[in-house]
């Protein structure tokens, strides 16, 4: 899962619709079109697009896939189909919760639905909240942090800060030259890969795998992962299925660029030697937790006033999934984390109306099986195949746990909006 900061498209050409398209109509195709492009679920977008079309009086029947929806709107031969394509922009709080305040309105009746429609077009037409270049500090202030959240000590946090910097460096550059937009992920991974693999190899001190997980954080998709796996859950099969195989595309991305910069360090250093890290004491961790908030905040454009609820989804993710692993195992560690992750969203949503997606992406972030997969995938690479399968099985569990997780919370507390 990742960002390109300061991204935009031309919402604007995008949002063309035919003449004959009515004012409620119009709405859901633009609503549709919103939602879909701030990467919105199938099951959140398709029940989200119903509520509002029910309270518009309109017969409508949705299908959505991360890049694609259908509407058909309207009953029998007056049935008509649109199909809108879209580019994912990449997680953006802001503007979600701004479209979710209209949804609101509309549904509520007190919306008017061609000032709704414009109103949508331009929140998805303003610049984002922060800069570039403020988004480009967020990726190292996950990554110090998040090191020490994995384990590590202060010589691999230091290393992970200089390999997220490396990371949103390049995401700024992607941003101002489209041309190698693609290239975002294997360039990363295979810089960072030769950073921390050739530091490592000189500093024997320093242990690999915490830094390079911690550094490539924001790349691996384990988020997209979960998300896969609760659309299938659901029933929403084409979805689900083609970002699953989005999602080990990038996992293969990713350890394609981790060898080829990891062979090339240790041709240069020689073979790295197995160090295991000391741990900082709890109150640094908490301290980090603070810090990675920031940096949730500033990389996925959420408002200021929602830090400290970020930070509670933060701590109560990683403490919950702790605990879990500690009295249970790790599955039931993830399901015990999504549980709770999603049980506070929802909470969050009920009170504040505004979306479960701010508290619930940030706490799986740091809960979502991708550093598992991401070692199933190296191990297969290094001809551990069984150790790969394992592990990989492992990813896949988890993945099933959270997403259960976070199902039991929307039956225990149902959210006030889906989003």
């Amino acid at each position: 899962m990742f960002n390109n900061p300061g991204s935009t498209s031309d919402y604007d050409e995008q949002q063309a619709l035919p003449s004959d398209v009515s004012g409620p109509a119009n709405l859901i195709l633009i609503m549709g079109r919103a939602l879909l492009t701030l990467g919105s679920p199938a099951h959140r977008l398709e029940a989200a697009l119903s509520g509002v079309a029910e309270r518009l009086g309109l017969s409508a029947q949705f299908f959505s896939t991360p890049t694609a929806m259908m509407a058909a709107l309207g009953d029998g031969h007056r049935q008509q189909t649109y199909l809108i394509r879209v580019n994912q922009a990449g997680t953006d709080f802001s503007r979600l919760t701004d479209i979710i305040d209209i949804v609101e309105e509309v549904g509520l009746g007190s919306g008017n639905p061609a000032l709704a429609a414009e109103q949508v077009t331009h929140i998805l037409n303003r610049k984002p909240l922060y800069s570039a270049w403020l988004s480009f500090l967020a990726y190292v202030m996950i990554g110090m942090p998040t090191a020490l959240m994995l384990g590590g000590g202060w010589n691999e946090a230091i290393l992970a800060g200089v390999a997220g910097a490396v990371v949103g460096m390049l995401a700024v550059m992607t941003t101002q030259f489209t041309s190698i937009d693609r290239l975002f992920v294997p360039l990363s991974a295979t810089t960072v890969s030769l950073i921390t693999f050739g530091w490592c190899g000189w500093h024997t001190e320093t242990a690999v795998m915490p830094a390079t997980m911690a550094g490539m954080i924001a790349l691996i998709p384990g988020l997209g992962l979960t998300i896969a796996t609760r659309e299938l859950s659901t029933g929403h099969l084409v979805s689900g299925s083609s970002r699953l195989a989005g999602v080990m595309l990038v996992f293969a991305t990713l350890i394609f660029g981790l060898a080829l910069g990891g062979t090339i360090a240790q041709t240069v250093v020689g073979p790295l030697s197995e160090y295991v890290p000391t741990a900082v004491a709890t109150e640094y961790q908490l301290l980090a937790a603070l810090v990675a908030t920031m940096g949730f905040v500033l990389l996925f454009n959420a408002y200021l006033r929602d830090w400290l609820w970020i930070f509670l989804a933060v701590i109560v993710a990683w403490y919950s999934a702790m605990a879990g692993k500690i009295m249970l195992d790790v599955p039931l560690g993830a399901f015990a984390g999504g549980l709770v992750v999603g049980l506070v969203g929802n909470l969050y949503a009920r009170w504040t109306g505004r979306p479960s997606s701010v508290l619930h992406t940030p706490g799986l972030l740091l809960l979502v099986p991708g550093s598992v997969g991401f070692r199933s995938l190296n191990d297969l690479l290094n001809s551990d195949v069984v150790s790969g399968i394992e592990t990989g099985f492992l990813a896949v569990l988890t993945a099933v746990a959270l997403t259960t997780g976070m199902i039991v919370a929307s039956v225990l507390v149902t959210p006030k909006n889906e989003l």
